[in-house]
């Protein structure tokens, strides 16, 4: 942790705890005896999980025809293993919404774009049959961790990134100029003090950089090319491009070509969604 990164994060009094209901998840999920209506009755008990399980169970993730409306249809339509890592997301960023000060990011934009990269990862991985594909979901959805910590604990500071973001072609560029670290650094951060799984740690830390990853590196390459293919064919995390640096180095250690990431990347649509989700 470099100097500037230990004085921001020193500042942050109290940081959010690892929510209860993602424990509850994560431990009933994990039984194979667990039925339905017992994860319903833990979900259920948090409206914002519950909204948006249903919002997500009638995307076009699962190329809805007909929209369910009960909590029980819509875990059984996601299905367990993509319900642990939605609600799990779900609960960690929802303790980070902003804070009283304002935002700099749009938080429904950011989750939509968190969760799009977790369904664009599993559905890349599957096609590469990698034996991750059931988990991967939750690095998709978590890799951004530091823009959220940024737009509640410091908005202002990130209001200078973003005023540099406007005369520079890299937003990681204008957040090591303000900052000296990026969201990744303080993503990873938080990762390490929520005692998350490495895999997070990893896909969090080095989303934009699978290159300098020195484990889990398939992961982080799909991940990295999963946030790429998101950001530029259906919604950035920011109001404008990002301008999301592309690593090369995602091609080798997964042992594929551009024209395979461009022939994936023209397939994306709801009915390639809904062959491999439903």
């Amino acid at each position: 942790m470099n100097e500037s990164l230990k004085l921001y994060v020193q500042k942050i009094k109290k940081l959010p705890t690892l929510p209860v209901i993602a424990q509850e998840i994560l431990t009933l999920v994990g039984n194979d005896l667990t039925s339905v209506s017992r994860i319903e009755r833990v979900v259920e008990n948090d409206p914002a999980i519950s909204a948006k399980i249903l919002s997500v169970a009638n995307s076009v993730f699962f190329g809805v025809k007909t929209q369910t409306k009960t909590l029980d249809n819509a875990i059984m339509r996601i299905g367990f293993d993509n319900l642990k890592s939605i609600a799990l997301g779900i609960s960690l960023m929802t303790v980070l919404q902003e804070g009283k000060r304002g935002k700099v990011f749009d938080y429904n934009r950011l989750y939509n774009h968190s969760v799009t990269v977790g369904f664009t990862a599993r559905l890349f991985s599957k096609k590469l049959k990698l034996d991750f594909s059931d988990d991967i979901m939750i690095n998709g959805m978590l890799h951004d961790l530091g823009y959220l910590i940024m737009n509640k604990f410091f908005p202002d500071t990130y209001r200078d990134v973003m005023a540099l973001f406007e005369k520079e072609r890299s937003l990681l560029d204008a957040e090591k100029s303000v900052l000296e670290f990026t969201h990744a650094d303080i993503g990873h951060w938080l990762a390490e003090n929520w005692k998350l799984p490495n895999s997070v740690l990893d896909t969090t830390l080095y989303h934009h950089a699978p290159s300098l990853a020195d484990r889990n590196l398939k992961r982080v390459a799909v991940i990295h090319l999963a946030d790429y293919i998101t950001t530029r064919t259906m919604l950035s995390p920011t109001e404008k491009d990002p301008n999301y640096p592309f690593d090369y180095a995602s091609l080798d250690i997964l042992n594929i070509t551009e024209k395979d990431v461009s022939d994936f990347e023209a397939g994306m649509s709801g009915d390639e969604y809904a062959g491999e989700f439903s």
